[in-house]
């Protein structure tokens, strides 16, 4: 009669376990491929995730492997495309088949293909976003408070002018500049429109090439070099940058033409000069109070604007120069914030302070003020929207 009381007790202790799992809220974190920039980001946001208690230290450990939990406060899921469309979508229809409460998305291009399959949603999963570039011209919102009701998150700022800035103090006697952008990737597309812009203002010739797929990118580069352009100065655009970049790099030594890019950590890739964005943890701490703010029911992401995150720091590549036989100022040297020479990088407290895939989980009584903070410079009110709205109005006039 004991062991069959035992049992009884058992098998309706299991459901409900189970059940208690289940009934967790669920994070599915998709980003459109692997980068040590995008663990930086999802390191902080399982930081404040701690914080916040939603997950235990053990659970961040193991989180940080990038393993699914099934956690004692939260579910999480992941997925990754490695650079590939068609994978993006397969992802997240596997991620939207799980039923997330909250999809965060890094990238312009998962967080595009994310809101297309969301927008006609009865009841959508709230869409949290950042390592976004150029959001507004990729349609996924009008302006930081005019934007789909589930949809928040941080933006990170383009410094194409400090590119072209930097370059034209290096060489004034530069003419010519080359582009090459993903024509299907909204960030790339807008990038390049930006070098144009601004390169024609300092009075540049800028030759600009459309490319589909990793595979066009040594002929565009050649055919760029054959046109005579004196510097590649590329946009963000994860295809062309992160894979096809060394492509690019390869030809320039070649030609002795010198690569300039947005991206701080472009030189590890080969680029020859950077001046760009490096808030790697800084925006994963964004849309980690985002989150934990929405968990705890504290915001309305429908009245929350999108936080923009903004910052650059310059990175230059000696041994990519020394190949080019382009010589680099030492002034420029001495503002730099990373610098590869022989091999090896130094890299500024200030900028390392953004490359820690493990923070410092910092105890809540300590970051709360500063969050609540945050989050009350985001709230969109009436007034607010109506001012943006009008804003935009005028812009169509």
């Amino acid at each position: 009669m004991r062991t069959a009381t035992v049992m009884i007790l058992i098998l309706l202790l299991l459901p409900q376990a189970a059940v208690h799992a289940e009934d967790n809220p669920s994070i599915a974190i998709l980003r459109f491929g692997s980068l040590r920039t995008f663990d930086v980001t999802e390191g902080a946001i399982l930081d404040v995730l701690e914080s916040y208690g939603f997950i235990s230290a053990e659970e961040n450990a193991h989180l940080h492997s990038r393993q699914d939990l099934q956690g004692e406060k939260i579910n999480v899921l992941w997925g990754s495309a490695d650079f590939d469309l068609p994978t993006a979508n397969l992802v997240l229809r596997t991620a939207l088949d799980a039923e997330p409460d909250v999809l965060v998305t890094i990238t312009t291009t998962m967080t595009q293909l994310a809101l297309n399959a969301t927008a006609d949603m009865d009841d959508p999963p709230v869409l949290l976003f950042t390592s976004v570039y150029n959001p507004y011209e990729a349609g996924i919102l009008q302006s930081a408070c005019v934007k789909p009701d589930h949809v928040g998150g941080s933006l990170s700022s383009t410094p194409y002018e400090e590119v072209i800035s930097l370059l034209m103090a290096e060489n004034p006697d530069i003419e010519v500049i080359g582009t090459i952008f993903n024509a299907s990737e909204a960030a790339g597309v807008v990038g390049a429109e930006e070098i144009a812009r601004i390169g024609e203002q300092y009075g540049l010739t800028v030759l600009g090439v459309a490319v589909t797929d990793i595979d066009e990118m040594a002929l565009a580069a050649e055919g760029l070099a054959d046109k005579g352009i004196d510097a590649f100065v590329m946009p963000i655009d994860l295809r062309t940058g992160a894979a096809g970049l060394p492509i690019v790099v390869n030809l320039s030594n070649e030609y002795g033409i010198p690569v300039f890019h947005p991206i701080l950590f472009s030189i590890y890739y080969g680029a020859t000069v950077s001046s760009g964005f490096y808030h790697y943890y800084a925006q994963g701490e964004n849309v980690g109070i985002l989150l934990a703010a929405h968990l705890n029911g504290d915001i309305d992401i429908a009245q929350t604007a999108i936080n923009e995150q903004t910052g650059s720091a310059i990175g230059i590549n000696l041994d990519m120069a020394g190949r080019q036989d382009i010589e680099i100022s030492q002034e420029l040297i001495d503002q730099a914030d990373a610098v590869i020479v022989a091999g090896e990088v130094t890299i500024s407290d200030r900028v390392a302070t953004e490359l820690r895939v493990e923070g410092e989980v910092m105890p809540l009584a300590e970051r709360q003020a500063g969050d609540q903070a945050f989050l009350a410079n985001l709230h969109c009110s009436p007034e607010r929207i109506a001012e943006e709205q009008a804003a935009l109005d005028a812009a169509e006039a």
